[in-house]
Parts: C-alpha cells; structure tokens; sequence
C-alpha cells in the first residue's frame, strides 16, 4: 500500500561544525559534572611522614570518612619541604573534591616564610573545608639533665651559654618555632637541632647527646609514660587534660607563651560549595562523636569542628603570628 504521508526528498545531515561539535561535547559531558559526590575513591593528602601526629589523625578521619561518603578513602602520605610538596600537589589538583589535603599551620602560616619560591598560595589556591584538630605542644627534657622546671632550664642556659640544644621535627615546624620563642622570651640562648622527624630525634634525647625537645602530646605520650623524658610545661594557653599535672609555658614563668599545632582539611581553590559543604557537614559530624573525641583526647588533641570560614579566619591570623616569630629568629630553610 502506498503511503499516505507526503513524500519528500531525502536530505543528508549536515556536517557539524568545529564550533557545533564543542558545543556537543561540552553538552554531553554535563550530566557527568552533575553526579553526586564523590563517584569515586577519594585521596587525601598528608603532606609528611608516617606515624607523625599529622598522619594518625588523618588516619582516624580516613576510616570514619569513607562510610560516610561511601567512597574509599585513601592517605597519601607525601612528606618533604616542610609539608609544602605535598600542599603543592593539592593546590594543582582538580578542584572536584576528590583530592584533599590534610594540612596544618606549618604547611599554610610556617612555610609560605621559610621559601621564597613557594609553589602555592596559603589563601588563594586553596578552599578551607573544616578544621580538625588542635595539638598542644610539650617541652620535655633529657632525665640526665638536672633540671626540673621551665625555670631551672632558663636559669642553666644563662649560666651556660650553649650548652642547652632542642631537637624539633625540622626547620620550621611548630616545634622549632616553639624553642625559638622559648629563648626570645626566656632570654636564653638554644641551639636548634633539625631532624627529618620528631621521632628521630627522641634516641639523641634519650641519650642527653641532645638535652631537651618539643613535640606534639600525642607524639610523646608513649615515652612520658615510659619515663624516658622529663615534661616541663606545656605551650598551649591552658592545660592539657592528658596531663593536668603540668604547667603551661606561662604558668612556668613566660607570660605571653602560646604556640599550638592546628591540623585542618583543604581542598584545591574552586572546589564547588556543595562539595565543600558536604565534606564540612560530614567532617564536623566525626569529630562530634564521642567515640573520636574521647580518642583524640587520650592521644592529646582537641578535637575542633567549625566552619570554612572559621579556617580561613585561623590561617589568616597564624599568618601574621608565625611570620613575625620566623622573621624575629631569622629562621632559613636547608
């Protein structure tokens, strides 16, 4: 049966042109931009070593995280240049959400001092996603030196000039602008001894070959509870609850002493606000739980849930702090 439609020439379809293919392109690609976060395993970069204080944190997030987002989480560790490698790693990355840096105040207020050729911003390259935790430092010292408080300590190093050194976990760390702040202020002059990592310094301590040290709590607790170091104080502006016992660095004696670790989680500059607010919502919803803030503090920390703004307001003020400190005691990198 012929048909009843009209019938009408067959015509070819039109050659697209470069401009119509793109157009094409970029349209097919949209649902794929619009999925839920994350569509795939996410990597969060720590930007030093293992078993550090950073690392153990990010840890404990990683494994409550990934239920979370239903994703994997895996950690990166990527050490070097004072956390600024693997900073720079996170900067560069798409910025999707799926590449995380757990990064702290050393890696967004220390080092941006210590190199003049950084290869990212603090501010500008990165969305500040939530803050993790805050990190008392403590001052301990060789049980072979005869000293027992923060006062002692000051009293022997001015009548021995050079004889008193501290290890830290490098140029730069908090620990070494902890000792540096220390001999302004105690008016006591210390040599700084660098190691690649806190943990390599304590056998040097142990032994006295080094007299003293400053770490983070949850670092030194195991060799408190040993009694292979003796605590002085601690350089938080109030006490430690892990260790009530013991003074606070102006308790002891310096009166405007405070210096403390921050750990927090950023992202790449441009990250969508959705998956920031998500990645906020679900951080803030760990660290709320009994279970790791009860595990923080038996290691040391305090947990500290914000938000993204609250970040960005401690960067930019540990900016200003830890420059001044860095630029008072000439502090230069390897």
């Amino acid at each position: 049966m012929p048909s009843l439609l009209p019938q009408t020439p067959h015509k070819p379809l039109p050659v697209p042109t470069p401009r119509l293919a793109a157009i094409a392109l970029l349209l097919a690609a949209a649902p794929a931009t619009a999925q839920e976060f994350p569509n795939r395993p996410v990597r969060m970069v720590v930007p030093f070593g293992a078993g550090g204080v950073s690392d153990i944190i990010g840890r404990t997030l990683a494994a409550r995280m990934q239920d979370g987002l239903g994703q994997p989480i895996v950690v990166d560790n990527r050490g070097g240049a004072g956390g600024s490698i693997g900073s720079d790693i996170v900067a560069k990355a798409q910025p999707d959400g799926h590449t995380l840096l757990l990064g702290s105040n050393g890696t967004h207020a220390i080092v941006p001092y210590l190199y003049r050729k950084l290869p990212y911003d603090p501010v500008k390259d990165f969305t500040p996603i939530a803050m993790v935790a805050i990190t008392p430092t403590v001052l301990a010292v060789s049980p072979e030196l005869p000293v027992k408080s923060v006062r002692e300590l000051i009293a022997l190093g001015r009548a021995k000039p050079g004889s008193l050194a501290f290890g830290s976990s490098g140029i730069g760390s908090t620990s070494h602008l902890a000792g540096e702040m220390l001999a302004a202020l105690g008016g006591v002059p210390l040599t700084h001894v660098p190691y690649k990592s806190a943990s390599a310094a304590y056998p040097d301590v142990f032994g006295g070959r080094v007299p003293m040290i400053f770490d983070s709590v949850l670092s030194m607790t195991p060799h408190l509870k040993a009694g292979k170091l003796r605590p002085l104080a601690v350089t938080t502006p109030k006490r430690v609850a892990t260790l009530p016992d013991l003074p606070t660095m102006a308790e002891a004696g310096l009166p405007g002493y405070s210096i403390t670790l921050w750990i927090a989680m950023f992202g790449p500059s441009g990250m969508p606000a959705g998956v920031t607010a998500r990645l906020n919502k679900e951080i803030n919803r760990i660290l709320t739980t009994p279970e790791v803030r009860d595990q923080m503090a038996a290691q040391g920390s305090e947990v500290a849930p914000g938000s993204p703004g609250d970040l960005l307001t401690a960067v930019q003020s540990d900016l200003r702090r830890m420059g001044e400190i860095v630029r008072a005691a000439k502090i230069q990198p390897e």
